[in-house]
């Protein structure tokens, strides 16, 4: 360490340097090359924009809404229940049909730009169109789709759920033929067990079994569509100049602390060796349990005891 003293001085900006990236390689293998998931997750669900939240909206009619169920949360309360640290937000409007949910829709998720997932249900009601037609219901439902799209939320769209009014059976299967190959919820396939005595809307345990469902495809959309984090610095590349770091080094202050654990982890600043400016570098604190964005000392910690018999 003398020699290296020695060095410092001769060649002070360069070898200061050198020394910092050995203490860094020092603090990394000693936290164990820890590193953080991109942006992380919440609930298991990727927080796909990285604000810190994942909001998942739920479009639709009356059974979006959650009519005829006891509860009165339908299966986005449910889905909070699933997810219960995530936002869901209801906007099911019972009696809608597809014609005003697509103008409803374009105003409406402007509303909500922050949101990460968006699930689409609507089109039952459709069938009430006096020159009802599939093909314009169709039309509609991917409209109200690339509204959702259109503020950058991961769109998954669920066709017609079964129904028991004989004289509406065929309409949900024209519409649901031309769903086909653009849904990504089989909400149909779960049959029309699950539906109340009304006929067409689901019930408590329908409910439950649909928010099951979209709770499956949302784990499948999460993998399917994480942003790509190059560094795997735990920062998706989009977002590493909102806080300044290098999409392509996942150590973009050199100080053995991966930039993702930095900020969602530690707070600390991935641009400082020193974040706090207390004399003490990002990782010398972390190693001993201090905060590295808090000048302030840290209580000692005691990791481990020992007993010492009294001298004789």
């Amino acid at each position: 360490m003398d020699f290296l003293k020695t060095l410092s001085v001769i060649y002070p900006s360069s070898m200061n340097r050198a020394i910092n990236c050995i203490t860094a390689l020092f603090f990394a293998l000693l936290l164990g090359g820890e590193t953080a998931s991109a942006c992380p997750d919440i609930d298991g669900l990727a927080d796909i924009n990285c604000d810190g939240k994942v909001q998942i909206v739920c479009f639709g009619d009356s059974i979006t809404f959650g009519r005829s169920d006891e509860l009165e949360i339908g299966y986005p309360g449910r889905l909070l229940n699933i997810y219960p640290n995530t936002i869901v937000v209801n906007l099911g409007v019972p009696g809608e049909k597809t014609p005003s949910g697509k103008r409803r829709a374009a105003r409406q998720f402007a509303s909500f730009a922050d949101t990460d997932f968006v699930i689409v249900l609507e089109g039952i009601n459709d069938y009430f169109i006096e020159d009802r037609s599939a093909n314009l219901t169709k039309d509609n439902i991917l409209k109200i789709v690339q509204s959702a799209q259109n503020i950058g939320a991961v769109t998954l769209l669920g066709n017609l759920t079964a129904i028991r009014r004989s004289e509406q059976q065929g309409w949900v299967d024209a519409v649901n033929d031309r769903l086909a190959p653009h849904h990504q919820i089989d909400f149909f396939s779960l049959g029309n067990g699950i539906i109340s005595g009304d006929l067409i809307h689901p019930n408590g345990l329908g409910y439950d079994q649909m928010a099951f469902l979209v709770s499956l495809t949302l784990q499948s959309a999460s993998v399917t569509n994480r942003p790509i984090d190059t560094d795997l610095d735990g920062i998706y590349d989009f977002a590493e100049a909102r806080f300044g770091t290098n999409p392509f080094i996942a150590d973009t202050d050199l100080d053995g602390l991966a930039d993702g654990l930095e900020v969602f982890t530690y707070g600390s600043s991935p641009l400082l060796l020193d974040s706090d400016g207390d004399g003490f570098s990002d990782p010398q604190e972390v190693a001993i349990g201090a905060n590295p964005a808090d000048p302030r000392p840290s209580p000692p910690i005691i990791s481990t005891l020992e007993v010492v018999p009294p001298q004789s």
